[in-house]
């Protein structure tokens, strides 16, 4: 049988939940600022090709 919590302990589990599940205890907005940050993020980054064909990629010719 689990024994009766103090109101300290009680306190400190609540505390260290908190901090180690941050995600749900942020308020919606900081959610929506998260994800925006995010997408810009991902737009700022150059987005590289992708070979579908399996084809080799380009080589540069070298002029002599």
């Amino acid at each position: 049988m689990k024994k009766k919590l103090t109101a300290e302990e009680w306190w400190n589990d609540i505390v260290e939940y908190e901090r180690t599940h941050e995600i749900a205890f942020a308020s919606p907005r900081a959610l929506l600022e998260a994800r925006m940050i995010a997408e810009m993020d991902k737009a700022r980054r150059p987005q590289r090709r992708v070979r579908r064909s399996g084809a080799a990629p380009r080589r540069k010719t070298v002029t002599a």
